[in-house]
C-alpha cells in the first residue's frame, strides 16, 4: 500500500491506515474524527495524503454519515485521497450492501478487485522469501531454506487468511528454523484449522479448499514416510488422535502406504 506514494503529488505525504473492525464504535469515532487524548485523529493526520480504511463495511451508520460529510467538505479535486478496503465475502455479502448508497458511490469511483493469495502463483514464493528475510534480520538468524517440496506446498495452500496468514507463517518459519525444529507443512496445517464458513470469489466454499489441501498434505506426507505414523505426526505436528481422525475423515488408510 505504501507504494502508492512512490510518485505523484502525495509522494511525500502521510499514508494513514485505520482498521475499522479493530475498534468499537466510540473508539473508532475518536480515532477517525477525534478528539484523541494523544496525537491527531486520522482525518487530520492524513490531510493532504492518503487515508486507508480497512474493513470499511464495519462503519456504523453514524460514522458513515460523518465520513461522507468529510468527503463532501473537500471539494474537487480532493485534498485527501481515501482508499476503502472491503473484506466482505461470501454469498450475498458485498460492501455496497453494508454502506449507505451515497457513501458507496463516492468511495467506488475506482474499484480494484484483488485476487486471493492462492491465485497469485509465484508471487507467493517471492513474498514468503522476502518476509522470511525481513524476520531473519529482526531475529538475528538465518532465513529458512525452502525445499522444492515446501515451495510446492506454499503454492498449493489455500491461504484462507491471505497476506496476514502469509506474514504469520513466514515469521513462525523463521522462529522454528532458529530452534532447529518444525516444518513449513506443519505451519500450513495449523493455519487451516479454524477456517470460517465463507464462499470464495471462485464460487466454492473456502472450507472445501482447506480440506482438499489438508487431505493432499497428509496423503503426500504419508507416502514419503511409507506409512510411518510417527514420521507423519512429527512432520505435521499432529497428535496421534488428531491424525487418526483426519485420516478417517478423508478416507486415508495406513495400509495403502506400506
Amino acid at each position: 500500500a505504501h507504494a502508492l506514494h512512490a510518485v505523484g503529488p502525495r509522494a511525500t505525504k502521510k499514508f494513514v491506515p485505520v482498521s475499522c473492525a479493530a475498534y468499537n464504535d466510540e473508539a473508532l469515532a475518536a480515532r477517525l474524527f477525534g478528539p484523541m487524548e494523544d496525537g491527531l485523529p486520522a482525518v487530520e493526520e492524513a490531510r493532504g495524503g492518503t487515508l486507508c480504511l480497512e474493513d470499511v463495511e464495519a462503519l456504523s451508520e453514524g460514522l458513515q454519515a460523518r465520513l461522507l460529510a468529510f468527503i463532501s467538505e473537500q471539494g474537487t479535486p480532493a485534498e485527501t485521497r481515501i482508499i476503502a478496503i472491503s473484506n466482505a465475502r461470501g454469498e450475498g455479502r458485498k460492501a455496497e450492501d453494508s454502506l449507505r448508497p451515497d457513501l458507496f458511490y463516492r468511495l467506488s469511483a475506482l474499484k480494484i478487485a484483488l485476487p486471493p493469495l492462492r491465485a497469485r502463483g509465484e508471487d507467493i514464493l517471492q513474498l514468503f522469501t522476502r518476509m522470511t528475510e525481513q524476520f531473519s534480520e529482526e531475529y538475528g538468524c538465518e532465513p529458512p531454506q525452502v525445499s522444492a517440496q515446501e515451495a510446492a506446498q506454499l503454492l498449493q495452500a489455500p491461504w484462507p487468511g491471505n497476506i496476514r496468514q502469509l506474514i504469520n507463517v513466514a515469521e513462525r518459519a523463521v522462529l522454528q528454523n532458529r530452534r532447529g525444529s518444525g516444518s513449513i507443512a506443519s505451519l500450513l496445517m495449523a493455519d487451516g484449522e479454524d477456517t470460517q464458513q465463507a464462499t470464495t470469489t471462485e464460487g466454492k466454499p473456502l472450507k472445501e479448499y482447506v480440506e482438499s489441501f489438508e487431505k493432499m498434505l497428509i496423503d503426500n506426507t504419508m507416502r514419503r514416510h511409507k506409512g510411518s505414523i510417527a514420521g507423519v505426526m512429527d512432520e505435521l505436528c499432529l497428535p496421534r488422535r488428531t491424525l487418526n481422525e483426519k485420516m478417517a475423515k478423508y478416507g486415508l488408510q495406513r495400509g495403502d502406504y506400506l
